[in-house]
């Protein structure tokens, strides 16, 4: 059941309708990850606005519950896998809806799609350091797709009420902003504004239940296999005009020409120093008897885990859907890691990722 939001509230009502369409996609797992933080931005964005209201008291209350519950399922993940998750979430789903601008295709769940991504990229002003010169060039970067995207849901949203199609564009394009948005881009109320705009256009083209389904941006999780072992390299030796010879089977006899190299004090021909073929008597094929090894022991499974979800597989069973999402997840966060060139975390998740498969 969708949480009631009093009106002084207003602003959060995206992020938590955001929050609650994660709550039921089970398509994605890094959902249930951006749901929390879209709650925890939402009570930092509604704090302020509060004051004295019961209703908005009450309202934020929920809110904390929710989080506390999730609070140790979220303690598995480091603060830079929390932002890099919820960052590339975010970035799939503004490039879906951008995709679908540039090639002239942008229809009504375009707009919704834009909207969406509106919510995740504002969300992301938690991970952002105040003093950091990276973080403060990544966030000025980052408000203007805000702001571009809330602008095209609006524009995109007006030209089909208007009943023609909507001009193909594209994130980058433009020849250049205009004297408001650079506006916006300095301070929050701007963006706030946008926000009213874009939600009354959305309120004359459908409800707030269709919005559930507008975007489908995560394929699902591909179980992580191990490479084929590699077969030790040989280097070829030389061959001249003479030795290109057509590749005899594998059954057939070795000849002179084509045995190996002969060490020193071996038979010449033409030059070429060869080894006479060896030949030996083979021992007795021995009868096969199964080999009784001891159980191999499981790895101890740390604390916290994906979710809870990892759990030892017995040997010789079958990995669970579960166990394989786990796994693949645990090796995302091992390329973030990487990423952030912090290669302790990176072995220490991809260790993870081996006991969530019960190796």
């Amino acid at each position: 059941m969708p949480l009631a939001i009093p009106p002084e509230l207003k602003k959060i009502s995206p992020f938590v309708r955001r929050a609650e369409e994660l709550d039921r996609d089970q398509t994605s797992p890094e959902s249930r990850l951006v749901a929390y933080y879209l709650r925890q931005y939402a009570v930092h964005q509604g704090i302020p606005l509060a004051s004295a209201s019961p209703g908005a008291k009450t309202c934020l209350g929920h809110l904390l519950e929710s989080l506390e519950k999730e609070k140790t399922a979220m303690d598995a993940f480091t603060r830079n896998e929390s932002s890099f998750l919820c960052r590339q979430f975010a970035n799939r789903v503004f490039d879906k809806a951008d995709g679908e601008d540039r090639m002239g295709m942008a229809t009504k769940e375009t707009a919704k799609t834009f909207y969406a991504a509106a919510s995740f990229l504002q969300m992301l002003e938690q991970f952002y350091e105040k003093d950091d010169e990276e973080s403060i060039e990544a966030r000025a970067e980052n408000r203007k797709r805000i702001i571009y995207t809330k602008w095209k849901a609006t524009e995109i949203l007006k030209a089909i009420k208007e009943g023609r199609q909507p001009a193909a564009g594209g994130y980058g394009e433009e020849e250049g902003e205009s004297e408001d948005e650079e506006k916006d881009e300095a301070s929050d109320e701007p963006v706030a504004s946008n926000t009213n705009i874009a939600e009354k256009e959305w309120a004359s083209t459908g409800s707030e239940k269709a919005q559930a389904a507008a975007f489908d941006v995560l394929p699902p999780a591909v179980p992580i296999r191990p490479p084929a072992p590699l077969e030790p390299e040989v280097e070829p030796e030389p061959m001249s005009e003479s030795e290109s010879e057509p590749e005899v089977d594998q059954g057939a006899e070795i000849s002179a020409e084509s045995a190996p190299p002969a060490y020193p004090g071996d038979s010449k021909t033409n030059g070429i120093s060869i080894r006479p073929p060896v030949t030996f008597d083979l021992p007795p094929i021995a009868p096969e008897t199964p080999l009784e090894l001891p159980p191999r022991p499981l790895a101890p499974q740390k604390k916290g885990g994906m979710f809870g979800l990892m759990k030892q597989r017995q040997p010789g069973a079958k990995a669970t859907k579960a166990q394989i999402t786990d796994a693949t997840e645990l090796a995302r966060f091992a390329v973030a890691a990487l990423e952030d060139k912090d290669a302790e975390l990176a072995a220490e998740r991809l260790q993870q990722a081996l006991e969530a498969l019960g190796r």
